[in-house]
């Protein structure tokens, strides 16, 4: 007969491995024209799609929605507000977007960027509000400084995952010295001090220490120099010392361009995963330019395993998930803005293309040379966001671009796509 000790140490030993899949997408910016389009889809009723965002987002699903955990950047504050501060840069949103974001399967919407309190201090109070009745969970700027740098946990499937979001940007402008007041968790750079913000040191020192309480820490950070395709060197730096201080990830957006995906050497032995920049998920940017890099996006899936429950966390997999933002210019106004994945539409229009073979009538051959053009743009893009990612991150299909070496130190751009009319 088995004493106790003997049997539960069996019973563990046999227990199946722990496994948590995540996924990060970029940024989520409601510019004026996206709202635009999604105003235009909105239908009310028993066919309610959250004011057309569920036509924006919807596309999306499939990646988001087999995720155990999804994570976005949401890059605006979200509220009913009587009177909210405008410009071309100041952002707003009303709680429908956070209900076609968690329709769509994002879990997570980290709330620390540069357009954090675009809103002041009453529009991060405002946010956590708003997320919290869409039932979304959040990190980033919080009710106070505490908060604002406390990491959200998720347990799932046996595993403890923390999220710690923090920005190194904000406009210009800055926390309330009373950290008791509303917060934005900020690690800014020496060009834009910001009042309330912690220095490198104390930020690695948090790592450190949030590491020791969950099984694998993921930090998020908004950082970098917009439409770069490399990360500084400064930014280098930090992803080192973050890895080094025990991040299991690093997540990055704010260029609203594809950086690289790399693996960093812990100096404690082992790899981080650091992504640089995912860029943008839905934005109007490049909307006069179908073959634009500010399209471009990656929804990256994470597999965290852990084989028994006294070991270690470890990456199964990486796996990216290329992403555009379609956006089709009518007669002088925008008619269609939505966030797709690449490689379904690419695999839509070949699809079409094969219908269409044979056909000789003069629409039929309008369709096609449209549809090759169209595709044509869509496999250039393919091929300059595979140029970011390591080969065994990306789908290998038949007939599509392979992953490339990443653009790294040198800054390069990558090629231009070639044109086409919307």
């Amino acid at each position: 007969m088995l004493v106790p000790s003997l049997l539960l140490s069996t019973l563990l030993a046999q227990a199946p491995p722990a496994r948590v899949t995540l996924v990060f997408g970029g940024d989520v910016i409601p510019h004026d024209p996206v709202k635009y389009v999604a105003a235009m889809h909105a239908r009310t009723g028993e066919d309610a799609n959250n004011d057309g965002w569920d036509h924006v987002l919807g596309a999306l699903g499939p990646v988001l929605q087999r995720a155990d955990i999804a994570v976005v950047n949401l890059e605006t504050p979200i509220g009913l507000f009587k009177r909210p501060e405008t410009g071309e840069m100041v952002f707003n949103a009303r709680p429908p977007l956070l209900g076609a974001l968690k329709r769509v399967g994002v879990d997570v919407a980290t709330f620390a960027n540069n357009h954090c309190l675009d809103q002041h201090q009453e529009g991060i109070t405002t946010t956590r509000s708003s997320l919290a009745e869409a039932g979304l969970l959040t990190a980033g700027a919080g009710a106070n400084a505490e908060e604002a740098w406390t990491p959200l946990v998720i347990e799932k499937n046996g595993l403890r995952i923390g999220i710690l979001a923090v920005t190194r940007w904000l406009n210009g402008f800055h926390n309330k010295k009373d950290e008791k007041l509303p917060h934005v968790p900020a690690v800014p750079y020496a060009i834009e001090p910001i009042v309330g913000g912690h220095s490198v040191d104390d930020f690695l020192a948090t790592i450190r220490e949030r590491t020791a309480e969950v099984d694998a820490l993921i930090v998020t950070i908004h950082w970098g120099a917009e439409y770069k395709f490399a990360p500084a060197p400064e930014d280098r730096k930090l992803a080192q010392q973050m890895i080094d201080a025990g991040a299991f990830a690093v997540i990055g957006h704010h260029p609203h361009v594809l950086q690289p995906v790399e693996f960093l050497e812990r100096s404690q032995g082992g790899k981080g995963l650091v992504v640089f920049s995912l860029g943008n998920l839905v934005s109007n940017q490049d909307f006069d330019k179908p073959e634009g890099a500010k399209r471009d996006g990656l929804l990256m899936e994470l597999e965290l395993v852990r084989e028994t429950p006294d070991g270690a966390v470890r990456l199964e997999s990486a796996h990216a998930v290329p992403v555009e933002t379609e956006n089709v210019l009518g007669k002088g106004k925008l008619r269609n803005v939505q966030a797709v994945l690449l490689d379904d539409e690419l695999a839509a229009m070949e699809e079409r293309l094969v219908e269409l073979a044979g056909r000789t009538d003069a629409p039929t051959r309008k369709e096609r040379r449209e549809l090759e053009a169209k595709r044509k743009v869509a496999l250039a893009r393919r091929s300059r966001i595979a140029s970011f990612i390591p080969a065994t991150m990306l789908d290998q299909r038949p007939g599509l671009p392979s992953a490339g070496e990443a653009v790294t130190a040198t800054g390069e751009r990558p090629p231009e796509l070639p044109r086409a009319k919307q």
